[in-house]
């Protein structure tokens, strides 16, 4: 993308730094602090797949922590581990309170477990603990932001936006890759945004039709 030959313009598929260069365009030079807090969710979001050292993902997917006797695996004379079948998780997109929030739950057996579990013969990772491994990823207050970009919003809100449901199903993706993921479930970005949009086109609807009834008695009364 050319930034300095196009103004004011968004290139096809943008990036999280194209678009907050977008942002600062159309805003002055400056990211409003609601708009940063969510872009900078994304970014860590995003850097824990390259970069993460202690992040849930890396810790899920450590061989070392994984059940490899209840897996079938083993550990050769280099060291290097052998597993040809992967632990399971479940995947959970959940709206909190706090925004956006990606959840992985292990399986014991066939059931999925969601407390700290170390050494069970059944569960295919040798440590869980749901404090620092359930938490995937959160993108801070994305429900209030996406509230406020349907009253307040611009075409800058919208591609973070957009960019957090893609950054989001990376992460999916990134997980099916190395573990075995059993399911996806939960509200997505998606369909929490068609949902808002809904509400708020019927809220105009109902608006619109009270303003006519309003008017239709006036008329009347000024007969």
């Amino acid at each position: 993308m050319s930034q300095h030959g196009n103004r004011h313009k968004l290139p096809p598929n943008p990036t999280l730094k194209d678009i907050n260069w977008y942002k600062k365009q159309i805003n002055w030079g400056e990211l409003p602090p609601f708009y940063h807090m969510v872009s900078q969710s994304l970014g860590e979001s995003e850097g824990m797949l390259t970069h993460g050292f202690d992040t849930a993902v890396k810790k899920i997917i450590d061989k070392r922590n994984w059940n490899l006797q209840l897996l079938g695996g083993y550990i050769d004379d280099n060291q290097e581990i052998h597993c040809d079948n992967k632990p399971r998780i479940a995947l959970y997109q959940v709206f909190s309170e706090r925004g956006f929030e990606l959840h992985a739950i292990p399986y014991a057996k066939d059931q999925e477990i969601d407390q700290y579990v170390k050494g069970n013969r059944l569960m295919e990772f040798n440590l869980w603990d749901p404090v620092s491994m359930r938490l995937l990823l959160r993108v801070n207050q994305l429900h209030k932001f996406i509230g406020y970009y349907f009253e307040h919003g611009d075409d800058a809100d919208f591609a973070l936006i957009l960019h957090a449901h893609k950054t989001v199903h990376k992460v999916i993706q990134f997980m099916q890759q190395h573990v075995n993921v059993q399911k996806v479930e939960g509200v997505t970005i998606k369909a929490f945004f068609e949902a808002q949009e809904k509400r708020l086109g019927q809220a105009d609807a109902d608006a619109l039709q009270l303003q006519g009834l309003k008017s239709g008695i006036q008329g009347e009364l000024k007969k």
